[in-house]
């Protein structure tokens, strides 16, 4: 049996109030650069995995730009450590387990309802930001054969510089990215595509 999700009345408000006011008490500043725009459709976040600060992250940009119920899928092992958080709509996936197939049926039940927000990150587990090349684990992926409607996916990139200033910056790049008909070889490819991009960019910032 997976962990489901709760957002229970006091912790998930709580959680993203915090979110929306921790991170500029703890960056410098937290610049969104972004063209997208929202579709109205099921939303679900695909981000590079580089620190404690990321599901809250995700929690901020979602208040600032998409306002949906977030959903975020965690290694079982890591929310047994910390169940407070599935009481801010974090859920439980076990690598190698028959319990995965239930959470990726579960995700693709969250990504039935334009309301909800799923965010994933598919390197499974923190790398350092210096890792330039994230490789996606495979499971994941099988939650696009479950979809029977259209979903919006975005990249989120998240990049910390501190140039000039004794708190550093937290930037952020989000891309729109037609996945129909991607592999998740495609997708690896396209994302870390992307982070090369973003990278570039972020050094016109200095």
């Amino acid at each position: 049996m997976i962990i489901k999700a709760r957002h229970h009345w006091f912790y998930y408000p709580f959680f993203k109030v915090y979110s929306r006011w921790m991170p500029s008490k703890d960056f410098k500043e937290v610049r969104i650069h972004s063209d997208l725009s929202d579709k109205g459709l099921p939303l679900m976040m695909l981000g590079n995995h580089f620190s404690w600060w990321d599901g809250f992250i995700a929690q901020h940009i979602n208040i600032r730009l998409f306002g949906r119920k977030m959903h975020i899928m965690m290694l079982e092992e890591q929310l047994e450590k910390r169940m407070f958080l599935n009481k801010t709509g974090a859920f439980s996936i076990k690598k190698g387990a028959r319990s995965a197939i239930e959470s990726i049926n579960y995700s693709a039940e969250i990504l039935k309802n334009p309301e909800n927000l799923l965010v994933l990150f598919p390197q499974g587990k923190i790398h350092s930001m210096n890792d330039h090349h994230p490789v996606f684990e495979k499971g994941w992926y099988k939650i696009f054969r479950n979809l029977n409607a259209p979903i919006q996916v975005i990249f989120v990139i998240c990049l910390v510089d501190y140039f000039s200033s004794r708190k550093p910056y937290l930037d952020i790049y989000l891309y729109d990215y037609p996945y129909e008909g991607k592999s998740l070889e495609d997708m690896n490819r396209d994302f870390n595509t992307r982070l090369a991009d973003s990278i570039n960019y972020q050094k016109t910032l200095a």
